[in-house]
């Protein structure tokens, strides 16, 4: 008798846990047929440009000199942009504090020019204004550390070259020994540092870190790969020799490069550097046969020029510009083509003297993108694009629309974006802190309705996980006309942000 309750009990305990189970069933099917919870972001209906807060270390000098001390400083961070510039901007403008003291020794410094700041690879080139010309060789220096302590600590640069007014000084007047690139390093004094670099060649320093600007393929422009080498001699001859040798090898960084032609055997006349109103300038003679050479190589001239000019002047010391002949020409004048800035334009150079500005709109970065692969998974390709458009939300964009290109880093790839989406469709870009706010045309609702649910998962996350390879970007919301509709296609859930998805790609 006394079994019969508890039997009855557990009997009752187990329909309640069913009925449980049932009326979560229930509340899940009327919660999918409500309207989606109000997105908590405004679709932006322009670009807008933003900014987002982050502590960063400025590295600045000890009020002793003896080393470089980090100083916490919370900035802004332009969204949509590398922030080497912000940061150069705001280590050159700090005035110290109780324990460190204003880099450039009293000598107030400023960067000189709209470029003054470039990154291509793992490499910034700092171009400072002429009120640098007044420190020491010593004190450039210690700029020039500083400089690559601050630039180099979040690791996606690593080199830092450092220029006065477009010219690279090195570490004496006599425009015999190079400065090289300069690399973070916290672990010596300022005194050791400067002791080895300032030694002779021919003693304790013989490494140099040095940039070399390869042709991009399918002539798009040059990009920047640094390298060390082991020097023998600081003769200007030996230098440029070494330097051309390099790059008539293989780029270790960068991949599907054109080969450049052997500079050593189309040489006519050794390397020499001559005055030209007071200016120093390289010259360089090749052969007839070095116009054949490039053209087998797929190399137009004005790149070849640019690769050439950008690697001697970032490297060779007070060298401001180049002269070339090729034969009994000498180059006067480029029309480049098949570049993305300046591209049908006639280039002349007064005096024949070709100058690193004049090739500013030819250096590129790499970008990444993500299409999709013969299984259909997302593979991620680097594409050389101009500098100053390689963190731009719109114009990666725009990259990723165009689809895949044979001067990606990977080809027989399938694009991501459906046909029919032009740049218009997207109404607007902004940001908020580490999300990223993309709104597009009704037009993606059109499309996608006639698409398959896979290729529409693809589509989300082909462009999901290109926008968060951006700095500072590690979610995206998407937006319709507007809205967040509840469903893309009716396969993908629209409402809320995208995180990347790993499990999509190779």
């Amino acid at each position: 008798m006394k079994r019969r309750p508890i039997g009855m009990i557990c009997l009752l305990c187990v329909c309640v846990l069913l009925s449980g189970c049932q009326s979560q069933g229930q509340v899940a099917a009327v919660q999918a047929t409500l309207p989606p919870v109000a997105p908590k972001w405004e679709a932006p209906t322009a670009d807008v440009e933003s900014a987002y807060e982050q502590t960063v270390m400025m590295y600045l000098p000890s009020t002793d000199g003896t080393r470089l001390v980090a100083v916490p400083q919370r900035v802004l961070v332009p969204a949509g942009k590398h922030m080497a510039k912000m940061l150069c901007e705001v280590l050159l403008a700090h005035p110290g504090d109780e324990g460190t003291a204003a880099v450039g020794a009293g000598i107030r410094l400023s960067l000189a020019g709209r470029e003054a700041v470039e990154v291509s690879g793992d490499t910034a080139t700092v171009n400072l204004d002429v009120s640098a010309l007044s420190l020491s060789n010593e004190q450039f220096f210690t700029v020039g550390q500083a400089l690559a302590n601050t630039l180099c600590q979040f690791g996606d640069i690593q080199y830092v070259n450092v220029l006065i007014n477009g010219v690279q000084p090195g570490l004496n007047r006599a425009g015999t020994l190079p400065a090289g690139c300069f690399q973070m390093n916290m672990r010596e004094d300022l005194a050791a540092l400067w002791s080895r670099a300032s030694a002779p060649i021919s003693q304790n320093r013989r490494a140099y870190a040095a940039s070399l600007y390869y042709p991009a393929p399918s002539g798009k422009g040059i990009l920047c790969e640094t390298r060390t080498f082991a020097l023998v001699s600081t003769d200007i001859a030996s230098l440029t020799q070494t330097l051309l040798d390099a790059l008539a090898s293989e780029a270790v960084t960068l991949p599907r490069l054109p080969r450049c032609p052997d500079f050593r055997t189309l040489l006519a006349d050794t390397p020499a550097v001559e005055d030209r109103d007071n200016r120093r300038v390289l010259v360089l003679r090749f052969r007839d046969g070095m116009n054949s050479a490039l053209i087998d190589a797929g190399i137009t001239r004005s790149v070849m020029m640019a690769s050439l000019v950008y690697t001697f002047t970032s490297f060779l010391p007070w060298i401001e510009g180049m002269e070339v002949y090729i034969g009994d020409e000498r180059i006067s004048s480029l029309t480049p083509s098949g570049v993305y800035r300046r591209a049908g334009e006639v280039m002349t150079f007064t005096d024949g003297i070709m100058t690193r500005q004049d090739f500013e709109g030819f250096l590129l970065a790499e970008c990444s993108l993500f299409f999709l692969d013969e299984s259909g998974r997302l593979s991620r390709v680097y594409r050389p694009v101009p500098s100053q458009n390689a963190f731009s939300a719109r114009e990666i964009y725009l990259q990723l629309m165009d689809g895949p290109q044979a001067y990606d880093s990977k080809t027989g790839l399938q694009p991501v974006l459906p046909q029919g989406l032009e740049e218009d469709d997207l109404l607007g870009v902004s940001y908020d802190g580490s999300v990223l706010l993309i709104n597009f045309s009704q037009k993606l609702m059109t499309i996608t309705e006639e698409m398959e649910g896979k290729a529409v998962e693809s589509m989300v996350y082909g462009l999901v996980n290109t926008m968060c390879c951006l700095p500072g970007v590690k979610r995206v919301a998407i937006f319709a006309a507007g809205m967040q509709p509840e469903s893309l296609g009716g396969t993908v859930y629209l409402p809320g942000d995208f995180l990347p998805s790993p499990n999509m790609e190779e």
